[in-house]
């Protein structure tokens, strides 16, 4: 929000000196009333691309699934709103003051968006880096949703959420909804690399979620979500709590039972050996999740020095 208010402030700078100075105010020429309106018309073009990703945010919770928008729609849209606005901005001028002989030509416009766009892009760019940077240590996207296929009447979404500004570092999250009711499972966080899970179904109709560092069991019907470990070889899955975790630490023995530390819980573990046993591949999550029939299966390796159940 911050840095929004500075890129305003600068855009908006030289045309406000232009409209309070007097003899600038009443200069009516196309080159003077370009560099009142381009300005403006660069900010009405940034908001253009906001709200577009706004609108496709809220026909996909709409919709319920990933919304594509043509690349020439996120690209011409605001171009074609903010030449608009400029042209529009510029023949009012023109006409409110200027004697009736004396045509708006936005020509000079154009040729000075054209000029000033790119420039004040790399503007924006720096002050959002040092804007997000200063708060480095609270940094924080929005979540950003993986629209899955209904698992019966259970809504599926992945959901992905950057915790550094430019690093590959996101926390993830599945939220499950039914019948009004919205349950979200914190997953473990990725600490670096970009998003990619391998997607199963098993035999008992469950889910196996694979990244590189994790396997996770999505149980849609109990809503639940469990992370799957190797132990004296056999399989065991401990049910994840759903809140942040920070460490982990298992699975071992304790008063004969299997349990794993994950946050500040000692949890139990129940044994599953065979239960990956038959799975069949399902799909992948990327940018956004893509069924098998459209990507084929890649296979994901761990990254921590330990063998895939």
């Amino acid at each position: 929000m911050l840095d929004d208010l500075v890129f305003a402030f600068f855009m908006l700078l030289l045309p406000a000196i232009l409209w309070i100075h007097p003899k600038t105010r009443r200069n009516k020429g196309n080159w003077i009333i370009a560099l009142k309106t381009v300005p403006p018309g660069i900010l009405v073009c940034c908001w253009s691309s906001w709200l577009l990703s706004v609108v496709r945010n809220a026909l996909g919770e709409w919709l319920e699934r990933d919304v594509a928008i043509p690349l020439w729609v996120v690209l011409g849209l605001p171009l074609i709103a903010a030449l608009l606005f400029i042209m529009a901005a510029g023949s009012l001028i023109k006409r409110k003051s200027a004697p009736p002989e004396e045509k708006y030509r936005p020509g000079p416009s154009v040729a000075l968006f054209a000029l000033l766009l790119p420039p004040s892009l790399v503007l924006y760019s720096v002050i959002a880096f040092v804007s997000t940077f200063a708060g480095i240590e609270n940094y924080r996207s929005e979540w950003r949703n993986r629209w899955l296929p209904a698992e019966g009447d259970t809504k599926i979404v992945f959901q992905e959420q950057s915790i550094h500004p430019f690093l590959a570092e996101y926390d993830y999250r599945i939220r499950f909804s039914r019948g009004g009711k919205v349950t979200y499972k914190l997953l473990f966080t990725n600490t670096g690399g970009n998003t990619h899970f391998n997607l199963y179904r098993l035999k008992d109709g469950r889910l196996l979620f694979r990244d590189k560092d994790w396997d996770y069991l999505v149980d849609p019907v109990a809503r639940e979500v469990f992370v799957l470990k190797r132990f004296e070889s056999k399989l065991y899955a401990v049910k994840v709590p759903g809140e942040k975790v920070d460490w982990w630490a298992g699975p071992t023995r304790a008063k004969g039972k299997v349990v794993m530390e994950i946050g500040g819980h000692t949890l139990p573990a129940g044994e599953v050996t065979g239960l990956l046993d038959g799975k069949t591949y399902y799909g992948c999550i990327r940018t956004r999740f893509l069924p098998a029939a459209q990507e084929p299966e890649r296979a994901i390796s761990f990254r921590r020095n330990e063998s895939r159940p």
